[in-house]
């Protein structure tokens, strides 16, 4: 039975944690092992060419290795009962590899190509790019091609209908934040600015000395849960279906 409530579920790179796929902040993140400007800046990926392929191939081969878990499929188990709109920090499509449709991917696809030199984009799956050869299948180009991924320094095409559709979030909505801490979407800034309930599921709460304003905290939510997205899977949904339904 679908609801006229708006459910809208804003995810990171915690969400596909559980699936196997490394996040990029942390400890253990890609950013501590490689430096941005070397694959993920647009003023300096043309001189890095080869090693920003060679970092984005490997991605597609570590996507191709891994499966949804069962919070992707909450994810769109909840679009198939409610009104809900899905936008995700993650370049992976492991949302849509359990189904989602009309995911909003503000950071881009990683299995998509993008031609600079004449706007096209095209996907490619997990497969790799040979940095050497291949070209885009529109105009040809061999050194204009790049990941479909917005890079440090490069406007983020998505990030209007995003904000445009978290300022729209009324009373009766339902804001539900998975595995992200908010250091680049301020979604704790939203969190404590829109009035309709709000629920939040990241591993452990960001440290009190490294928190900054647009970050997530507990009070901005009326519930926080704070363990593996997997796992948290009953609760949540429990939570969201109370809100939803009642």
């Amino acid at each position: 039975m679908m609801h006229d409530r708006h459910l809208v579920c804003f995810s990171g790179a915690g969400l596909s944690a559980d699936s196997g796929l490394s996040t990029f902040r942390g400890g253990d993140g890609l950013w501590e092992n490689h430096r941005i400007e070397d694959v993920c800046d647009i003023t300096t990926w043309k001189q890095n060419r080869e090693t920003v392929h060679r970092f984005y191939n490997d991605r597609r081969a570590a996507l191709a290795s891994v499966q949804p878990n069962p919070m992707h499929r909450l994810l769109v188990d909840w679009q198939s009962r409610y009104r809900t709109t899905l936008v995700t920090q993650n370049v992976d499509n492991l949302l849509e590899q359990a189904g989602a449709r009309d995911v909003l991917h503000v950071h881009g696809r990683l299995t998509e190509m993008e031609c600079l030199a004449c706007g096209h984009v095209w996907e490619i799956g997990t497969a790799a790019w040979n940095a050497a050869s291949d070209r885009c299948p529109d105009c040809g180009s061999l050194k204009g091609v790049k990941p479909n991924v917005v890079f440090f320094h490069e406007q983020a095409p998505l990030y209007q209908p995003m904000w445009k559709l978290f300022n729209g979030l009324k009373a009766d909505d339902v804001l539900v934040v998975i595995g992200t801490d908010g250091a680049v979407v301020p979604i704790g800034a939203v969190a404590a600015a829109v009035r309709c309930r709000k629920a939040l599921n990241n591993l452990e709460p960001v440290p009190l000395e490294d928190w900054v304003p647009g970050m997530v905290a507990p009070a901005f939510f009326h519930h926080a849960l704070f363990k593996p997205a997997a796992e948290a899977v009953d609760e949540l949904d429990a939570i969201v279906r109370g809100w939803m339904e009642g």
